[in-house]
């Protein structure tokens, strides 16, 4: 048993075994327990095991991010609690210009629906500049 388990530690990678001093209670082990009851041994993979739920970035995720940072500088949206975004023209007028930079360069390579997306985030958001800007 001894064997079979240097033999998975040596293909695995590495292994982590808890040194502590103390037990989950917080009292000190003696000899017998310093043992540790469990190894954690870290597997070499070609796929990373991912526990998110979440999915991953995709590219409307993103426009839609810089979409909403660009109303919350333009005052349109409130900033996240405990946060002071002060309303600034000038800086969303840059972020809506890189949303434009963005669009032209993956004009050809977006699906319909991204490119729909990406035509509606700039329309709105030039008229909400218009209008701050005139303002």
């Amino acid at each position: 048993m001894a064997d079979e388990k240097a033999e998975q530690e040596e293909s695995s990678g590495f292994v982590v075994r808890d040194k502590r001093r103390f037990n989950e209670e917080g009292e000190k082990r003696n000899e017998a327990e310093a043992e540790p009851k469990q190894d954690f041994v870290m597997k070499e993979s070609s796929e990373p095991e991912s526990t998110d739920e979440r999915p991953g970035p995709d590219f409307s995720a993103f426009v839609l991010s810089l979409a909403t940072q660009a109303l919350v500088q333009l005052g349109e949206m409130p900033a996240p609690e405990g946060v002071q975004i002060p309303v600034n023209v000038a800086v969303a007028k840059q972020t809506i210009d890189i949303l434009s930079m963005l669009a032209e360069k993956t004009r050809g390579n977006l699906s319909e629906t991204e490119e729909k997306l990406m035509q509606e985030i700039l329309h709105n958001l030039r008229m909400s500049y218009v209008k701050k800007k005139d303002a």
